[in-house]
């Protein structure tokens, strides 16, 4: 079960996310119940890795200049994450951002391996790594703050207990500036440094931080939606499958928690939906809008399972009621026409050109095209995903982190 935002942007050509404006929407309602997390950070190792990381370059550099403090600080980082990957490897870690050129290397024939800022393992470290994508997450838990990503005074604790038993000075000396890991080296300090990024004491605390929301606007939600989580631990029901994890949260919730996730229900079908019809349009370029409407037709879908109004104050929210509307009323040429006007809008204000126009009244002119999608099955309009409200990183840290610990 893919979710639309998931997907590796790094992969799409320059300005072709999104299309419809529903980042927007999906966060807005995501953020009602999940404060901290995004869709990226599911992995607790990363969490511990990046805050030693902030944690031992601060060490380094906090008493710097501050005109170049924290790009002292960033570049001291990113050559940690790439000590700190060829330790991980060396010890089996999946879980390393940038493992593909950290397999390469590690598999290569050279006697050691280079840890600097023009040897990085992502095209682009700072942005696609640990520094650019664990942050923010890390902040919004309270366990770090600034651009130069300085831990709290909680994010120094839990750090000096994850370096207690290393010895900080030989590793500092591998990343505080350009130079050699050798295969000894590598060999030797990897269980040292595993052992510690994987303490059963701070995996514990740093889970209960990012579940429960610490320090969020949202904490009260979402410290329900822990309590909620941690019943369906006990009870062993948190699965790996993503709708039923939510429907479980529902029958055990706070009403408050169950009026918000009844509100992601209600937005996410008519986003499926959506997105239903305006991916199909785009494998119909010079094709009449008329026999697309026909094809439409022909799948006899039942949208009685669209809600009968949105909720308001939300991003988009006329756009979508016409789309919903339309499809309620089993009217696809409205709909078609809708999707196609929302796209416009979202472009327009960015900037862009529209993917999906109407060319000479009837035939469609697709500009960004798709080769790939379909029209989905009635039951995949009623139970796909396409997005996860941050909540598949939350239910992953949860299964993860949490069973075997309850009960």
């Amino acid at each position: 079960m893919p979710f639309l935002s998931l997907l590796d942007d790094r992969a799409k050509p320059k300005g072709s996310r999104d299309p419809l404006g529903f980042e927007l929407v999906w966060t807005h309602f995501g953020r009602k119940v999940v404060g901290n997390l995004t869709t990226i950070t599911s992995s607790v190792e990363n969490f511990t890795v990046a805050l030693l990381g902030f944690y031992w370059a601060h060490q380094i550099h906090g008493n710097a200049d501050k005109d170049s403090r924290e790009r002292l600080i960033r570049e001291t980082f990113l050559r940690y994450e790439q000590l700190a990957a060829y330790l991980r490897y060396q010890s089996g870690s999946k879980e390393i951002m940038g493992i593909t050129r950290v397999h390469k290397n590690m598999t290569a024939p050279a006697e050691s391996l280079a840890i600097s800022l023009r040897t990085q393992i992502l095209s682009n470290q700072a942005s696609y790594g640990l520094w650019g994508l664990y942050s923010s997450a890390l902040k919004d838990s309270g366990l770090a703050e600034g651009s130069d990503r300085k831990p709290t005074a909680e994010g120094i604790q839990l750090a000096e207990t994850i370096a207690r038993d290393l010895n900080s000075n030989e590793f500092i000396q591998l990343f505080r500036v350009d130079g050699q890991l050798s295969r000894d080296e590598c060999e030797r300090l990897a269980p040292q440094f595993w052992q510690a990024i994987r303490k059963e004491v701070v995996r514990q605390k740093l889970t209960h931080i990012l579940l429960r929301g610490h320090q969020n606007q949202n904490a009260s939600v979402q410290e329900d939606l822990f309590s909620a989580t941690e019943k369906l631990v006990r009870a062993g029901k948190l699965t790996n499958d993503f709708p039923q994890n939510l429907n479980e949260i529902q029958s055990v919730a706070s009403p408050e928690l169950q009026r918000y996730l009844d509100e992601i229900q209600r937005v996410e079908r008519v986003l499926v939906a959506a997105n239903n019809v305006f991916y199909y349009l785009l494998r119909q370029d010079h094709r009449p809008v008329s026999s697309i409407v026909e094809q439409l037709e022909s799948q006899a879908y039942d949208y009685e399972h669209l809600p009968e109004t949105l909720p308001q104050g939300m991003t988009r929210r006329n756009a979508l009621c016409e789309i919903n509307d339309n499809l309620k009323a089993d009217n696809h040429w409205g709909t078609v026409r809708a999707v196609i006007k929302l796209n416009a809008d979202v472009m327009k204000a960015r900037g862009g050109a529209p993917w999906v126009t109407f060319d000479g009244g009837d035939i469609l002119n697709v500009k960004v095209k798709s080769e790939t999608a379909v029209l989905r099955p009635q039951k995949a309009l009623l139970g796909d995903w396409d997005y996860d409200y941050f909540l598949g990183s939350y239910f992953r840290i949860a299964k993860a982190n949490l069973e075997g610990r309850n009960g």
